[in-house]
């Protein structure tokens, strides 16, 4: 009944949660009064929905630096308003943003969009920390920083080959 009163992915007034805000967050986020995200960290609920990029984006700060909230900032910027819409699985496979990614249509079934817009876009190499200690003993072989300290400390620049500094 709902679904047909208040569209497709609206609830009713009555089916919020009381210990969430009007627009279905949760009430232990500062801007829950305010907030019109359409995606919320804090509501599992809405996770499964999905997100234009006209449309507004978490600003809480201690929820921002989710890569999926990081990565609607960067379509917000670059995306135009027929450039469809993305769900939280493709917002956090997102790695490069450039000016003309689309999502997907709202008009033509979601399945086969979703398994076209997989394959175009790798998957997300989250490095393991041993990995990444490895890569940058590796990276720091190859560093052009002085050696030494700071200005002043002393450390300076090695000896040339005739002695003098």
């Amino acid at each position: 009944m709902a679904e047909g009163l208040f569209g497709k992915g609206a609830r009713a007034v009555q089916d919020l949660d009381p210990a969430q805000g009007h627009s279905g967050h949760h009430q232990t986020c500062t801007l829950f009064e305010s907030c019109l995200a359409p995606l919320c960290p804090l509501d599992p609920v809405s996770l499964k929905g999905i997100w234009y990029p006209d449309e507004e984006i978490c600003r809480s700060r201690s929820q921002g630096g989710r890569p999926w909230i990081r990565a609607q900032r960067r379509l917000a910027k670059v995306a135009g308003s027929g450039a469809g819409y993305f769900t939280l699985e493709m917002l956090s496979r997102l790695v490069v943003v450039r000016k003309g990614i689309t999502g997907l249509d709202p008009d033509l079934p979601e399945e086969a969009q979703l398994r076209a817009w997989f394959q175009k876009r790798p998957e997300r190499r989250d490095q393991l920390e041993g990995d990444r200690a490895v890569r940058a003993r590796h990276l720091r072989k190859f560093s052009f920083r002085k050696k030494g300290g700071r200005k002043g400390s002393g450390g300076g620049l090695k000896k040339g080959r005739d002695g003098a500094s």
